[in-house]
């Protein structure tokens, strides 16, 4: 069972790869054709007009993971997918309508410009997004990981393409960047559409629409308040700060997605895995050595990533973008905190108490809202970064707190701390002092080092370290011929 779930979770990390390989690609074309002040407002009109997919997506995505796993509805899978897709496209189309509506008085709001314009080529593109995301969901409940990256990686490759003409070529920068991904994900909804029709039919049933949407209307103002939480930072940093240092904070933020490489990947196969697997009897088992692996990984990761955070801008970015390096540690800390809230809220979807999300999240976008009050005008993008990750910190804390109280899971807190913590004052001396990339190599080493002999005491017992060195002894006993053997005289000189 779990061999299957990291397999899947490999083939996912496949387009997540390529994903954040084309990000760090575009990076250098951005940061070079793109001001802080360019790639400030193509940031904030992502953030006005994903408040769409939200709308559009109305918990339709949690619904059908719900029941497309549910064996008595097993027969009814081509009226239940066909249904929700038909919502999500008349959704699509209601919050395009709404976004254009609004475009000229939001743009001149937050502006002070009409970039109405950009506005309503980002709802556009967001709204595609939405339809094209349905397939992504679909396609990972039927267990098809392989055409999930083929397409994924089209898509990828057509949006690299599209922005190196239209940014690098025709020098059309914002407008460019939002019309590439126009274009490819354009292509993708339609992709979206013919291929659940021809597989599942048409299909329409208002008590499946019925059912869908009562499902998921109460993650409705959860993803509201998700909107409020992940874009408070940028208001305000547009209202204290300016728009040129959210450019800069969006940079930090491109740097802590690469931590999507790892997460991403086990947060795709995740739903349909942990959904799949809540009937098996080592279910729980299961449950916790997910979430132990994600964290090691992710930890090390955030520890690699904020030591060299400043070598990596100077390969990827321009001077003007450095002073990112400050937010990246926080940013970093607020994915992992955020990624992994999904694994941990396994009780609140199995139990169906999807109501707990709604209060966790609220309370944990207040706590952002007033911290950035009081920080972001302080120490702008620092205070942005501080609160946005204090917020979904809470997130997680709250939901593993009521997912335990639902469906106890001994997930064993005690070997993630003895990771997290050293590594958290490596970086934190690192920053403080302003250490040479020699010094911090150095320490590097000496964690790694650490934290893998950490892991080797404490797991080399358990069962997946008995099977790997059994695959081992059984790997070096393959390579021995079958029916000879050294004689004592016949030993070589160098028997490596």
């Amino acid at each position: 069972m779990l061999k299957r779930f990291f397999k899947e979770s490999l083939i996912y990390g496949l387009s997540t790869y390529v994903q954040k390989f084309i990000g760090v690609f575009l990076l250098p074309l951005y940061t070079a054709l793109l001001t802080p002040e360019d790639y400030g407002i193509l940031d904030l009109l992502g953030t006005v007009a994903i408040i769409s997919i939200y709308l559009v997506v109305s918990g339709t995505d949690s619904s059908l993971s719900y029941y497309y796993f549910r064996k008595e509805h097993i027969k009814e899978r081509p009226v239940m997918v066909s249904s929700t897709l038909i919502i999500r496209i008349t959704f699509a189309s209601a919050a395009f309508i709404l976004v254009g509506l609004l475009s000229y008085k939001l743009t001149f709001l937050i502006f002070g410009k009409d970039y109405s314009l950009f506005l309503i080529l980002t709802g556009i593109s967001l709204a595609v997004q939405s339809v094209y995301s349905f397939f992504t969901d679909l396609i990972r409940f039927e267990k098809r990981p392989w055409i999930f990256t083929w397409v994924s990686v089209s898509n990828l490759l057509v949006n690299v393409g599209l922005n190196i003409y239209f940014i690098l070529i025709l020098r059309k920068g914002v407008w460019g960047a939002i019309m590439a991904s126009v274009i490819s994900y354009g292509l993708m909804a339609a992709f979206t559409i013919f291929y659940v029709f021809k597989r599942y039919g048409i299909h329409f049933s208002s008590s499946w629409a019925k059912k869908i949407l009562a499902y998921g209307s109460p993650l409705i103002g959860t993803a509201f308040a998700v909107w409020i939480l992940t874009t408070t930072d940028r208001y305000f940093l547009a209202h204290y700060r300016n728009i040129a240092d959210i450019g800069i904070y969006a940079v930090g933020f491109k740097l802590a997605s690469f931590l999507g490489l790892v997460s991403g990947a086990l947060q795709m196969a995740w739903a349909p895995y942990a959904m799949d697997i809540q009937y098996e009897p080592n279910a729980k088992k299961i449950y916790a050595k997910v979430f132990f692996i994600y964290f090691v990984v992710n930890i090390m990761a955030v520890f690699f990533i904020s030591m060299f955070s400043i070598d990596i801008l100077k390969i990827f970015t321009q001077p003007a973008y450095y002073s990112a390096k400050a937010v990246v540690p926080f940013l970093c800390m607020s994915v992992v905190f955020f990624s992994g809230y999904f694994i941990v809220a396994i009780g609140i979807a199995i139990t169906k108490k999807a109501r707990h999300t709604i209060w966790i999240t609220l309370t944990a976008a207040v706590v952002n809202i007033v911290m950035n009050f009081f920080l972001t005008p302080a120490i702008g993008a620092v205070g942005a970064a501080l609160s946005i990750m204090t917020a979904n910190f809470i997130i997680f804390l709250l939901t593993l707190s009521v997912s335990q109280k639902l469906y106890p899971v001994d997930y064993g807190y005690f070997r993630i701390a003895a990771l997290f913590l050293p590594a958290t004052i490596i970086v934190a001396v690192s920053y403080y002092y302003d250490l040479k990339f020699a010094i911090r190599i150095v320490l590097g080493v000496v964690y790694f080092a650490s934290a893998g002999t950490y892991l080797y005491l404490n797991l080399r017992n358990s069962d997946e370290m008995k099977m790997i060195f059994k695959k081992i002894k059984s790997m070096g006993s393959k390579n021995k011929p079958a029916d000879t053997a050294i004689a004592p005289d016949d030993t070589p000189e160098n028997p490596a």
